[in-house]
């Protein structure tokens, strides 16, 4: 007899991906927290990461925000496959191991998602890079920093969260 779930309780149900959210619909994103040897790097990128919007702080930092790499899976990629992908694409480096150290799940509407219930996915992952990035012309400067010396001009972190997850997960 072949086995048939129904899903009653508003259980996680995925589907095939989508072109755009899906209002009460579920994304999956991961957080690549870049690591080179015992530093950590952020890029700074004027324009964000491609195909998100920018953070409501962009406005404050006209040379832009700094970042960790971000995006969603592609169907059917293993992490790894996707970490490689995400960090070579945005950032031109090869990954030499990753390492999962969170995950949440969490639902909007906020503030920048006003009319759309969404279910967020986000999955982070560090990240150990072959070596440290260049610039390019979406990443205009590379910061290496470590745990007592976090920038503070991140896009969708303030300073003192990407202290404590670094001190929390290090």
């Amino acid at each position: 007899m072949e086995f048939e779930f129904n899903w009653k309780n508003k259980e996680a149900n995925f589907g095939l991906p989508a072109e755009k959210e899906i209002d009460g619909g579920t994304h999956f994103t991961i957080e690549i927290i870049l690591r080179h040897r015992d530093k950590f790097i952020a890029v700074r990128r004027p324009k964000g990461y491609t195909g998100h919007q920018l953070p409501p702080k962009a406005e404050n930092h006209p040379k832009g925000c700094l970042y960790f790499c971000h995006d969603l899976p592609r169907w059917g990629e293993t992490l790894e496959k996707a970490v490689n992908r995400i960090v070579k694409n945005q950032i031109g480096v090869s990954v030499k191991d990753i390492r999962v150290v969170d995950f949440d799940m969490s639902t909007y509407p906020d503030k920048l998602h006003e009319g759309n219930k969404q279910w967020a996915l986000l999955l982070f992952v560090y990240a150990e890079i072959s070596k440290i990035p260049k610039t390019s012309k979406n990443v205009t400067e590379v910061v290496v920093f470590d745990k007592n010396s976090v920038p503070y001009d991140f896009g969708w972190w303030e300073k003192n969260e990407v202290k404590d997850f670094l001190n929390e997960n290090d």
